[in-house]
């Protein structure tokens, strides 16, 4: 007698009632917890030192160096309101190391970046984007690391800036653009014993860069302990130890912001964009880690 296959239904009717109260248990978990996460990091711990460190939270000027126009708010938005938009004290500066030339409309795309840096906090006077031949927007292009090195330390003593965040090697999205600037500003912040401290933004694998809050419980796993500390008994102040990882998490209206800025890039606003903007990690939390300087012999 020939048997057919069991339906879907009939299949998932098989499943113990034991084991469906499982399944929606951790389903709930899922759902809950990264939201969860999101709300306590952004609302409740975010100033504190062990999240944020005072290197960046009391910085005097901070100086964000990206690649491209539109780098600041697609990737760095919860960095730079995570620290501007707590501290009104704090001078914010960005340098994209090109126009984003690479379709011709290079001076429209320097036009947007202002209103971007606007939106975040950022005033025109210390938005810059280089328009420099070697440095010019292409992904098959490395650029020079040496004149990125030289531009960066020229605006670091131009603007007094005191703590710096750009991209790790990986460049977020794997530009090449992107992770030219992370090898020039990682050699500076990492031999040039005048460079300030310098953060640099975790990329992630491509699966978890667009998981709404869904990749959050990973990239809070390292902060757990400081999470419940900060909770427990909040501090401005950190052991050395601390300060190595940073947490930046966007509230709502931080989010808004982030929104706003991007919007001011209309240039860019493509349809995949729109997703982009709800889907992105980016835009709802950031990870940093310290490039620590690599001691000379001389030094000593």
């Amino acid at each position: 007698m020939l048997h057919l296959p069991a339906q879907p239904a009939q299949l998932l009717g098989k499943v113990p009632r034991r084991a469906w109260r499982w399944i929606i248990r951790l389903g709930v978990v899922a759902l809950v917890l990264p939201l969860l996460l999101q709300w306590i990091v952004a609302y409740l711990v975010g100033s504190d030192a062990r999240i944020l460190p005072p290197q960046l939270l009391t910085a005097k000027n901070l100086l964000i160096v990206t690649a491209h126009p539109d780098d600041e708010c697609l990737f760095f938005a919860p960095s730079i309101l995570g620290v501007l938009d707590r501290n009104k004290d704090i001078t914010g500066g960005l340098l994209a190391m090109s126009t984003g030339n690479n379709y011709g409309i290079g001076d429209k795309r320097r036009h947007e970046l202002i209103g971007s840096c606007k939106s975040l906090g950022i005033k025109e006077q210390r938005c810059v984007a280089m328009d420099h031949a070697a440095l010019q927007d292409n992904p098959t292009v490395w650029w020079d690391t040496d004149l990125i090195e030289a531009i960066v330390d020229e605006h670091v003593k131009k603007w007094q800036i005191d703590a710096i965040i750009t991209f790790d090697s990986g460049g977020v999205s794997g530009h090449i653009n992107h992770r030219a600037v992370s090898a020039a500003v990682s050699n500076y912040a990492s031999s040039n014993p005048r460079a300030p401290v310098t953060f640099t933004l975790t990329t992630t694998a491509l699966p978890r860069k667009y998981t709404f809050l869904g990749d959050l419980p990973l990239t809070a796993l390292p902060f757990t302990w400081r999470i419940i500390a900060a909770l427990s008994y909040p501090t401005s102040t950190a052991d050395a130890s601390d300060g190595g990882r940073a947490l930046a998490a966007n509230t709502w209206r931080r989010y808004l912001m982030t929104r706003d800025a991007f919007a001011q890039h209309p240039s860019q606003y493509t349809w995949d964009r729109h997703l982009y903007m709800v889907l992105s990690r980016y835009v709802w939390f950031n990870d940093l880690k310290r490039i620590d300087r690599v001691v000379d012999k001389a030094d000593n």
